[in-house]
């Protein structure tokens, strides 16, 4: 059950819906002022982001409906109302890039990478802040039971009541971990998108956002013991599955530039193993802590280890440059 914020003459106000609502707000504007310091074009922006807000709310009550049909009467009913059931973020990964690709169809912005760079900080913070809501509610609780007195507590832990039992038990904060890498990668980002380099290309920053936050979720999606699952897939969560393609099309686009850029390498090949290795290690992991319940902390750590391998070849794709040695021509007498 929801907690309480403040009530009113007409019913009540939760909080998880008001620290939504902030994060929301505070992406948008983000995105704004990002957009204005940049001098990118403030009408793809008018277009973008009420049409963000539509397409991710319909994009995240979809996927909800999809994996927990159990929970709505029917698709229709499921869309007709904004109440009860849930919303996946992935939707909001969704609306937010195509409402700003129809912007950039509209001719109201030439740059669509240099758009998604303005909305990747904003992105974070909005994160961060909207998953502090969770806090307030009793549900997507961590799998994992503390029982460490001194780790039941902010940011390793919360408590939750036992539907059947009553009793309150500590389990792994999730969504305040979720939280806090969003307000990581926050600073991050906007370091990175103030501190202009000659070497780096539109789209970057985006591009650094979804790789860091797809190696942070494929760990912490695990920990959830209601994540979002395909029908035909109890196995790994729809969000890993996602996570992981983001992965593998940052290694793909990253070495396409890479070859154009420098020419095909032996160095190509060591970072497409890293990369394989990295995200078979963690697909592994995964399966070891399915099958064995009570090595938690064990799994997790090697699957981040692995996870980190992936974020390395990544960024070597990403940073590494040919030197290239200028010929010298010898001065005619």
């Amino acid at each position: 059950m929801d907690q309480v914020a403040f009530f009113t003459e007409n019913g009540w106000i939760y909080w998880r819906p008001i620290l939504l609502v902030l994060g929301a707000l505070a992406a948008a504007l983000m995105t704004l002022a990002l957009c204005i310091l940049r001098k990118r074009r403030i009408a793809a922006l008018l277009l973008a982001l009420p049409l963000a807000v539509v397409l991710s709310l319909f994009f995240a009550r979809i996927i909800h409906w999809y994996c927990r049909y159990e929970s709505y009467e029917s698709l229709r009913a499921a869309l007709q109302t904004l109440e009860g059931g849930g919303y996946s973020l992935i939707g909001a990964f969704l609306g937010v890039p195509l409402a700003l690709g129809i912007a950039r169809l509209c001719k109201l912005e030439d740059n669509l990478p240099a758009l998604l760079d303005c909305a990747a900080p904003g992105a974070a913070l909005g994160i961060a802040i909207g998953r502090l809501g969770d806090l307030f509610t009793y549900a997507d609780r961590g799998k994992m039971f503390v029982t460490n007195p001194a780790l039941q507590r902010l940011p390793y832990a919360t408590t939750v009541v036992n539907a059947t039992s009553g009793a309150t038990e500590w389990r792994f904060a999730t969504f305040f971990m979720q939280s806090l890498v969003g307000a990581v990668l926050f600073v991050l980002l906007m370091v990175m998108f103030l501190l202009r380099s000659k070497r780096r290309r539109d789209g970057d920053v985006a591009l650094i956002f979804l790789t860091l936050y797809s190696i942070s979720q494929v760990v912490l999606d695990s920990t959830r013991y209601d994540a979002l699952f395909l029908r035909s897939n109890g196995f790994v969560s729809l969000e890993q599955i996602l996570c992981a393609v983001v992965l593998v099309g940052a290694v793909i686009l990253l070495s396409v530039r890479s070859i154009r850029n420098d020419g095909f390498r032996v160095f190509h090949i060591v970072m497409w193993v890293a990369a394989l290795a990295g995200l078979g290690g963690a697909g592994y992991m995964e399966y070891y802590v399915q099958r064995h319940g009570d090595a938690y902390m064990l799994a997790y750590k090697l699957m981040t280890a692995a996870l980190l391998l992936c974020l390395l070849a990544i960024l070597l794709l990403l940073l590494v440059r040919k030197r290239r040695r200028g010929r010298r021509i010898a001065p005619s007498h």
